[in-house]
């Protein structure tokens, strides 16, 4: 074995790994990237699902006051305010459950995008174990074919 080649395989192999290992942080921190981007797109859909959810209850509750006005009800009718009572007890109940499930995407995708970066000073972090390990192998190889230079 050529001990230069041995030496240059090595420095080849450090040089790979350090790349790879660079290389997938990159690849993690954009995904990490796209995650956060995700919720904060899922915070303002839930902002606009909330606005329009509240803008239909509004129309609905006009719509019955109308309704109310033609009928010759008054406001402190019993059933109209029984309707209007169970109306707005499910669009709370409705907007509760949306809120929830919106937070929970979010956290999700954070959760995601906190995993990604994590995976990729993993990466990182392997890649300069596999290359300190590339040295010493070369190192041990080395000693192996190089003579002691004792008699």
């Amino acid at each position: 074995m050529n001990p230069y080649m041995m030496g240059i395989s090595a420095g080849l192999q450090v040089f790979g790994a350090i790349q790879s290992g660079r290389a997938e942080k990159r690849r993690q921190a954009a995904i990490a990237m796209q995650q956060e981007q995700n919720a904060k797109m899922e915070k303002l859909r839930a902002l606009q699902d909330h606005n329009a959810r509240i803008e239909a209850f509004k129309a609905y509750e006009s719509t019955a006051n109308t309704v109310r006005a033609v009928n010759n009800r008054s406001s402190s009718d019993r059933s109209y305010q029984a309707i209007m009572k169970a109306s707005k007890e499910k669009s709370r109940t409705d907007l509760g459950r949306a809120r929830t499930q919106s937070l929970f995407t979010q956290g999700r995708m954070r959760f995601a995008a906190q995993d990604a970066r994590y995976s990729g000073s993993i990466a990182m972090q392997q890649a300069l174990l596999s290359a300190g390990s590339s040295v010493a192998m070369a190192s041990y190889n080395m000693q192996q074919v190089t003579p002691t230079g004792t008699p």
